[in-house]
Parts: C-alpha cells; structure tokens; sequence
C-alpha cells in the first residue's frame, strides 16, 4: 500500500490495491500506477516495446475460406490509466494471436464494482472480471462470482503451488471464486551513500528490528530547531499493519467471525512504532514529509540523500534510473523481529485477481483465457505489467523477464531473488471478510491518534475492534 502523497516512504500493500475510489483502494495501487506514469515516457518505451504484440485479425482461413466468426470475449477491468490500460490490453493482443478464433475486448471503469454487480443483477455479466483484496470478499458473498475450483483441479496445480497470501485471500465459504492475477512483493531499498555518511556498513543492512532502529537512529539528523533534515525508516498506517503480522498478531479469527484488532501483538507492535515516532516527533516528521515528493518525482529525499529507505517493489527501478541515477543502493528483506528467514511467513501479500463473473455465457472460453494469462503466461503477464505473478512456478522465467527489460547493469539486477523470495515466503494478507474495506480504514483513522500521542494503541485498537466487529455482525 502506497500512495502519491507528497511521502517519500509509503509502504503497500499493493500493497496492498487498484484503481476504484473507495478507501483503502484510493490510497494503494492505484497511486502507484499513477507515479509510474508520472516517472516519463522511459518507461512506457521499455514495457510497451516489450509488450506491443501484434493483435488478431479476423480474416480468411486457408483455401480462400471465409474464417469463422471469432468468439468474443467481455473483459472488465479497473481504470488504471492509460499506460496501465494498454498493457493489460496487450495480454489479450498476446492471446488474440494463439488464438485467432478469439476477439478479447476491454472495458476499464472507475466504478468497476458497482458497473460489475450491476451487470450480473441484470443477466449480462462480462465473461472476465478482475476484482482484489478489498472487494473480493463482499462480492463473493453476495454471489458474484462462479466458483473455480474445478478448473484449477484440472489443471493439477494446488493451493501451494500459488503465492499462498493470494490463494487464500480468493477462497471464499471454502470455495475458490477467484484466480491470482498480480502480486506486490514488497521489500526495503536502502541508501548505501546515506549509509557510509552514517558511518554504517553500506553492505550491511538491517536484518531485525532492532537493527532497523539502531540503523535509523545513526541516520537521523535534526537541525538547531529540532527540524529533520535526514531520515531513516519512516512509519505509518500500513506499516503498523506489516510489523503487526511480522510480531506474530492477527487481525481476525475467521473461525469465530471476531476482529482481533486489539490481539496483544498488534498492541505490542503498534507501541513499538508510537515509542520510535515520538523520537522523531509526530509534527516535525510531517513537515520533513511535506517538503519532498515521492519518490516517482525529482528532487525526491531518497535521489537528494536525505531518506534511507523505500519500502516498495521492484517496479521502482525506473523512477529510481529517472531521478535518483548517481546514489548507490541495494535492496534487501523486510526486517523481521528475530532476523530469521522462517519469520519471513509473515510477509504480508496483496494485490488483484481474475474471476468468472455469475451468469457468464462462455465460463469455459473464459477460464480458457485467465488460465493463459495468469497461470500458463504469470511470468510474461508480471514483467510485462509491472506485477509479481502468482504461480510460484512462474518466478524464474519473471526474475529473467524483468532482468532482459532493465540490462545486467541495472543497480537492481542483482536484487531480483529478494522480490521473488518475499512473493513464495508470504502467508498473510489482510482479512478476507465483507468489511475488509471498512476495517482497513478504521486502522489508518486510529493510527494518526496513536502517533500523536492522543491515544494509547490499547484503547485505539479496542475502539477499532468494537467499531468492525459491530460493522461485521451487521453484514452476516
């Protein structure tokens, strides 16, 4: 989850999500499709060169032959934006051409949710429809979707043959109702320049928590005023949800239908965080904040030296060519509490998938096209889009993908394996339950009370569990 606000370190979830307006959604993918917009035409030259696959034409068959009316399939998307458009456009072009007989045609809405339920009240669903971790639940359950678990049984592939966050986040009432599409393999970039002037080991970066701080600490530099003038890890909203799971904490009992917002390691965690923010000072945070702009953009804290850490995925490399070309970085794991490669379980994964909408006239042509794009072709479909795919299988030939588009001299190259680890590592994923949306939101309220000192993360997440839970009971 990370947005465009004018911060230079937001963690997703994107991820941690992908282009409507409500929520947890406007703040996560979608803004992060937008500052890769944002980061120049450096990027659309690269990925839409890659991408730009010859689309089928309908015409004659051999022998002078009329060929035979292509069927015609109904894709629903979210509106990314133009880029982003026309390269999930180009996964139907890719497929277009393996089969001829097939016409895929786009729709990208705004307001793909409501477009999409209004479609299946109405006996008129398109054959495809993306949908993802905010939304999935809540429309699973007012039966939105066709369930998919035969076709995935044909194929023989299993639920641990899929990013495991991104399988369970599709399964709804014990049925799967949606395919992974794409993934945010999240990670921490770190400033090797900020590091030698911190005098700290540039190839040392921090492996627990602990560590994190302490590497924080030599970093932050304040001027007479108090004001920051360089930072190390900067947290917020999402980054609490992140180090709640890394603690070991839970957000739901899906068992017993109870939010556990105020599980004793969220709490725990959340102190953590409220004990390292008072250091810095809510508001003098703020401002250093406010006087830089994303990392997407020039003149960023992370290009000028003035930040250590982006905690983002691997589609950064462009901006980072773009606006930060002279520092040396690395990229590495998330820390964990204990360092331990087995708390890399912990990871939380996010992002979007693919469904069957209820009612679809062509389910088989349908699955016929997302088993193409997001099993057979993961790998193509995440270099190609800027997405981690989720067929782990598919983490070779996308780590090879992404290398052959950014050359072997890229200051990311050799930090490929840390994105595809964290994606086969990753087991959480926020709760799959009808007011996930809601939920989310009621953590980022509290979070600004906590930071401020207005509250204690006890009473701010007993407040958010009564508030949820109350919202919950509602929808069963």
């Amino acid at each position: 989850m990370y947005n465009n606000q004018k911060q230079p370190l937001i963690l997703s979830v994107d991820n941690v999500k992908d282009g409507t307006k409500d929520g947890a959604e406007a703040r996560g993918r979608l803004s992060r499709r937008h500052f890769l917009q944002a980061s120049g035409a450096g990027l659309a030259s690269v990925v839409l060169a890659a991408c730009a696959l010859p689309a089928a034409q309908p015409g004659t068959a051999g022998g002078g032959q009329a060929a035979a009316q292509p069927t015609t399939l109904q894709v629903l998307n979210a509106n990314w934006g133009e880029l982003y458009n026309g390269l999930m456009e180009n996964i139907g072009k890719d497929y277009m051409t393996a089969n001829p007989d097939v016409q895929v045609t786009w729709t990208f809405e705004d307001e793909w949710k409501t477009k999409l339920l209004t479609q299946v009240a109405g006996g008129t669903p398109p054959d495809a429809s993306y949908t993802n971790w905010t939304a999935q639940a809540s429309l699973a359950d007012k039966n939105t979707f066709t369930a998919l678990d035969s076709y995935v049984e044909a194929t023989g592939l299993k639920r641990e043959d899929f990013v495991i966050s991104m399988y369970d986040a599709s399964v709804w009432d014990n049925k799967l109702f949606a395919i992974p599409g794409g993934a945010d393999y999240i990670t921490v970039f770190w400033n090797k320049d900020v590091y030698r002037d911190a005098g700290l080991d540039p190839e040392a970066p921090p492996l627990t928590n602990d560590q994190l701080l302490e590497h924080s600490k030599a970093i932050l530099k304040k001027d007479a005023d108090g004001n920051i003038t360089r930072v190390g890890y900067i947290p917020n909203a999402d980054q609490f949800i992140t180090q709640a799971y890394l603690f070991g904490g839970e957000f739901y009992d899906a068992a017993n239908r109870k939010v556990t917002a105020n599980n004793e390691l969220n709490v725990q965690a959340l102190q953590w965080l409220a004990d390292y923010v008072k250091l810095l000072d809510i508001n003098k945070l703020t401002a250093f904040n406010s006087n830089f702009p994303s990392y997407s953009q020039a003149g960023n804290a992370f290009a000028t030296k003035q930040s250590a850490y982006l905690v983002t995925g691997f589609w950064a490399y462009d901006a980072l060519n773009k606006f930060a070309p002279d520092i040396d970085y690395g990229v590495t794991f998330q820390p964990t509490p204990k360092g331990t490669e087995a708390e890399r379980a912990n990871y939380l994964i996010q992002g979007w998938m693919y469904t069957i909408p209820a009612g679809a006239k062509q389910p088989d042509a349908a699955w016929k096209f997302i088993k193409y794009a997001f099993i057979d072709q993961a790998a193509k479909m995440g270099y190609l889009t800027l997405n981690g795919p989720c067929v782990k299988s598919a983490f070779p030939d996308f780590a090879k993908g992404v290398r052959a588009q950014i050359g072997d001299n890229d200051r990311m190259t050799p930090y490929l394996d840390v994105f595809t680890k964290t994606g086969e590592a990753g087991t959480k994923y926020w709760p799959n339950m009808q007011v996930n949306s809601f939920y989310y939101d009621e953590v980022v309220r509290i979070w600004d009370f906590v930071a401020r000192g207005e509250k204690t993360p006890q009473v701010a997440l007993d407040e958010v569990t009564q508030t949820v839970q109350a919202e919950l009971d509602k929808a069963a």
